[in-house]
């Protein structure tokens, strides 16, 4: 179970980009949730711990900007619905910050 549950998370992120293709700013989700969903699979050959952990800190300063709505200026103009209680951008921020999770703990999984 140990090894499955590493590339169950990753796969969760990928269909948090795969649910974003239709969105108007897909260009900055998409991209965004594969690379979280799978740095952390990648070995520390090519990213390092510290490293990681820096783009982990990075995220989840972002998820919180984009959470509290200091970003919703600058990015893309959407039809904005209700969806658990949570605007479009709020979400996004939510899943930023889980990412942010994600990408701090996700090596010690494996």
């Amino acid at each position: 179970m140990k090894q499955v549950t590493p590339w169950l998370i990753a796969a969760v992120f990928i269909v948090f980009a795969m649910v974003n293709f239709d969105d108007p700013d897909w260009f900055i989700w998409v991209p965004t949730y594969i690379a979280i969903g799978l740095l952390p699979l990648l070995p520390t050959g090519i990213i390092n711990n510290l490293h990681l952990k820096i783009v982990a800190i990075v995220v989840l300063i972002l998820g919180i900007i984009v959470a509290l709505g200091f970003l919703n200026t600058i990015m893309p103009r959407q039809m904005d619905n209700r969806m658990v209680n949570m605007w479009e951008y709020q979400r996004e921020g939510v899943g930023l910050v889980l990412g942010a999770i994600w990408l701090w703990f996700g090596r010690k999984l494996k």
